[in-house]
């Protein structure tokens, strides 16, 4: 798998201007990587053939040819296992026994509460076997999530490893976010926020090109890259994070709505010049325009937004547009 998985993320690369790094570079942790999507092929493999036993059990219960006459409160449990194990990720970060002691005292409470005797008989041999198989699923369920869960950590390694920076995740920076609106309350000096936004500039491209795995890739290298060049381009007292949403923050004590513009255009015309994206920033101040983090997060976000799209815009908003800055 390394040799191909290394040729697409690079031919992808180039295409969209991302980087210039050589192949080689991926090649050293390809096998890693090769390792975990080999776990996560088999895992997904025995998903699927527990999926079609259960689904062929209930088509040939609805048939009134039952193989095994099962409840039918079985069926929708063993089947809405998978997707809240895979989509609730503390579900998988937890030991396995702790979601199979769940699961399992959700089938017992539907067991005593639902009268069997509709649709299954109350024979403790098949009860029982209901739920070995619901255990079973949450298993199975549990290494699936836990392999795209690694796969993932592993592509935000190798982006971290190609293009080093020191981003913080928004929800880890409560703490520093604290400290700062307190200094800046007890001192009364600005505190000012910048987001950014990026978009592709080749759309097209990006869906002729990119697909699945590579897109994914792509984009947390893309991330990766940014922020390295964010790190390089912002003072040592401004605080880099990122949001869920992939939106670069950058959090500038000491610093004025006028500077902070002036810091935004630099940050624009660098990241313009380096990557092939479309840059859109919004900048917000306090305590001078608001009286909190949150209410500083929402203004920033929604001027960038309101430059991204072209809307409106009132006086009291001051967006940073690239166009204005020399």
């Amino acid at each position: 798998m390394g040799g191909w998985f290394d040729a697409i993320i690079f031919y992808a690369l180039k295409k969209n201007s991302i980087i210039t790094l050589p192949t080689c570079y991926f090649c050293k942790d390809s096998s890693l990587l090769e390792s975990n999507m080999t776990n996560f092929r088999k895992s997904l493999l025995l998903v699927s053939f527990y999926l079609l036993v259960i689904l062929v059990f209930g088509q040939l219960d609805s048939a009134d040819r039952p193989i095994i006459n099962f409840a039918s409160y079985f069926y929708i449990s063993a089947i809405l296992i998978i997707p809240i194990m895979i989509f609730i990720p503390a579900l998988y970060k937890m030991p396995v026994y702790v979601p199979s002691i769940f699961f399992g005292a959700v089938y017992f409470a539907l067991f005593r509460t639902i009268n069997r005797l509709n649709t299954s008989t109350e024979d403790v041999a098949i009860v029982l076997l209901e739920f070995i198989l619901v255990e079973v699923g949450v298993w199975l369920s549990y290494q699936l999530a836990a392999a795209i869960g690694q796969s993932e950590s592993m592509m935000d390694a190798l982006a971290q490893g190609a293009f080093p920076h020191d981003v913080i995740k928004l929800e880890e920076s409560s703490a520093i976010v604290k400290t700062e609106i307190t200094r800046s309350r007890r001192y009364h000096h600005p505190l000012s926020l910048i987001v950014i936004r990026m978009s592709s500039q080749d759309d097209q491209a990006s869906r002729d090109v990119l697909k699945a795995l590579q897109r994914d890739m792509i984009t947390r290298l893309s991330a990766a890259r940014v922020g390295q060049i964010l790190n390089e381009s912002i003072r040592e007292t401004d605080i880099l994070m990122q949001d869920r949403g992939g939106r670069f923050l950058i959090l500038c004590p000491e610093t004025p709505l006028e500077k902070v513009q002036l810091l935004a255009g630099r940050v624009d015309s660098v990241l313009t010049r380096k990557t092939n994206f479309k840059i859109t920033c919004g900048v917000s101040t306090f305590p001078d325009e608001v009286l909190n983090f949150e209410d500083l997060l929402h203004m920033a976000r929604a001027r960038s937004q309101a430059v991204q799209g072209s809307a409106p815009l009132t006086k009291e908003v001051h967006p940073y547009e690239s166009e204005s800055v020399s």
